[in-house]
């Protein structure tokens, strides 16, 4: 999620319809000004429905602002991925006996704020149990158990578009890392050997 305009996931919720959201880049600035500015370009630049944000209380602000704002925003609670450099080195949330009265006072205080909805990822099935028993909004689980009201997938993991260490929570529906490397593996022969472009892909 490191481009400006963010990347679409593979979501799905119980009950609730489509929803495209946009991720907002992790920034150490959360200062209303940079975060609202940025937000509000993306809604611009895009079609998206909202953004999430990864963050704690220290996104409250921002959140009440782009609320009156009328911009849904998803919260982002748990492992944030976006503050590590490497997938190796996430850390399960919730193995700390503080980390369930924490996170239920952070999603309390972002739920108040104004979020529509919390994205819980990986952290312990009892915790993440807890927070969707807790909120009154939808909460949105990637490695957070079955019992958040909705699930989602980067769809780059889903698809085993890369082949590159992956958290246990990801499961991969096809292997097309494979497909592609034969199709780019194709196409360099068919370039080498003059078997492409031919007529039929030419304007004469």
């Amino acid at each position: 999620f490191q481009a400006e305009d963010g990347i679409r996931d593979s979501s799905t919720s119980r009950g609730l319809g489509d929803v495209y959201k946009r991720q907002l880049p992790y920034n150490r600035d959360f200062s209303e000004s940079t975060t609202v500015k940025r937000v509000l370009s993306i809604m611009k630049k895009t079609s998206c429905d909202g953004v999430k944000i990864e963050g704690n209380t220290e996104l409250k602000d921002v959140i009440k602002y782009l609320s009156k704002k009328k911009v849904p925003v998803m919260a982002h609670l748990g492992l944030q991925p976006q503050k590590f450099s490497s997938s190796k080195k996430f850390k399960i949330y919730g193995k700390d006996k503080r980390d369930l009265d924490n996170i239920i006072s952070d999603s309390l205080c972002l739920e108040k704020s104004g979020a529509v909805s919390i994205l819980l990822e990986g952290m312990l099935t009892n915790i993440a149990k807890e927070v969707t028993k807790t909120l009154s909004i939808p909460t949105i689980g990637i490695g957070a158990s079955e019992y958040c009201d909705g699930q989602i997938l980067v769809s780059e993991d889903m698809l085993g578009i890369f082949r590159d260490n992956h958290p246990k929570f990801v499961k991969k529906y096809a292997d097309l890392s494979k497909n592609i490397k034969v199709a780019v593996n194709k196409y360099s022969n068919e370039v080498n050997n003059n078997k492409f472009p031919n007529k039929k892909f030419r304007y004469d």
